[in-house]
């Protein structure tokens, strides 16, 4: 990729995540900020010449933010790679229409000659949008779009979904996609409902950026076995049915452990209360959940494949999960390529008792049986899956169209 690029997206600025982590009420995007890093990483290793460009992923003020106006300075990811922070005001219906966005997409279309490429993260109508006035405007310039989700399984304000708006704004989506010359997508079986042929995209289901990598201390109570789940509380993640099919284990010295936020809170907080096993640890820093993760027994995703959206998802922690290094169970998702079933433990049927006795199994067996099969994954993940490799996906992608 010869060409200038831009990186079009929702990421937070490296200089200031902790003060916006501080200022989310909720809503702070984990796994689109680690994606996020994760490509620049790739592009940087790949020695590709790119900008970036963002609006950051917050919830609006005031329930899902503190701060009505968000302005940050300009800054370099990891010290090489231009960061443009746009300016807006931080509050429902007017993000869109009060932000420097499009003004600096366009001052870096016009300070770059030749062929550019502007690669928008996300099916994000208004991300989509600017990009799209831009390639109107400058005659050399290209889109590529990395699809996360499909905007009709995207989540959204329950004022805006009561509306109409986001019925409208999934319709406006689909209606425009032919603009885009490329698309990265997570999962194979998103070509279809985005109509694409094979020479239009790539699959690149994730990354696994050990950069983000921060080592603190923690430790678990001696002689207990962990149960951990990291990620968001939803009943459609299957967060209750972990909690139901951890509760039929008798055993005193297990213990389940729960980090992050939802809308599953109120019930796990209340689960914690009823057995003391539970151990509820709220919102935790990215930073922080990658050293729980090293000190687990047995690493859990609870969602199972029911469900027409599973085909189109692959869950973002199972990269995490696997690069710890510990033992991890899980459904055979159909988003997941099939080669990651051979570095876990999987489950065939759905029940809660079927759960419950496996998690008991895999606790029960020799630890260096389940070291084994965490060191196994964790080379996996970090031979195969790093930013270089997966990125260059990408380039190849975009130079042979």
């Amino acid at each position: 990729m010869t060409m200038q690029t831009l990186f079009l997206c929702g990421i937070y600025p490296q200089p200031h995540k902790v003060d916006i982590f501080k200022n989310s009420k909720r809503g702070y995007q984990f796994a689109a900020q680690n994606l996020q890093e994760a490509l620049v990483e790739g592009f940087i290793q790949n020695k590709i010449n790119i900008s970036i460009v963002t609006i950051p992923f917050l919830s609006t003020f005031p329930l899902g933010y503190r701060k009505p106006i968000v302005k940050y300075d300009f800054s370099k990811f990891n010290g090489i790679v231009s960061t443009k922070c746009t300016s807006f005001v931080n509050i429902p219906f007017l993000q869109q229409f009060l932000s420097t966005a499009k003004k600096d997409v366009f001052e870096w279309c016009r300070s770059h000659n030749g062929n550019k490429h502007i690669l928008v993260y996300s099916l994000n109508s208004n991300l989509m949008d600017i990009a799209i006035k831009a390639k109107k405007r400058f005659k050399d310039v290209e889109l590529t779009v990395i699809v996360p989700d499909l905007p009709e399984y995207m989540g959204s304000n329950p004022i805006y979904n009561a509306l109409g708006l986001k019925e409208r704004n999934i319709k406006w989506i689909y209606n425009n996609i032919s603009y885009f010359n490329n698309f990265v997508l997570l999962s194979e079986a998103m070509s279809v409902p985005l109509g694409l042929d094979n020479h239009e995209f790539v699959v690149m289901e994730g990354i696994f950026n050990s950069n983000s990598q921060v080592i603190e201390n923690f430790e678990f109570e001696a002689d207990t076995k962990v149960v951990l789940y990291t990620g968001a509380l939803s009943q459609k993640y299957g967060i209750d049915n972990l909690i139901e099919a951890f509760l039929l284990i008798p055993d005193s010295s297990y213990r389940l452990v729960i980090c992050g936020d939802g809308d599953a809170k109120e019930m796990v907080q209340e689960k914690a209360l009823t057995d003391n096993r539970i151990l509820y640890l709220g919102k935790v820093s990215h930073e922080s959940i990658l050293a729980i993760q090293k000190k687990a027994s047995l690493l859990v995703n609870p969602r199972t494949p029911e469900g027409e959206y599973t085909k189109f998802s692959f869950p973002s922690k199972t990269m995490e999960y696997f690069a710890s290094g510990r033992p991890v169970l899980m459904y055979k998702l159909p988003g997941v390529p099939i080669e990651y079933f051979d570095y876990c433990y999987t489950l065939d049927e759905l029940t809660i008792d079927a759960l419950s006795k496996k998690i008991s199994y895999i606790l029960s067996l020799p630890t260096e049986v389940n070291e084994r099969i965490g060191r196994k994954a964790s080379d996996f993940i970090l031979r195969e899956k790093n930013p270089k490799n997966q990125v260059i996906k990408i380039v190849e992608l975009i130079n042979r169209a």
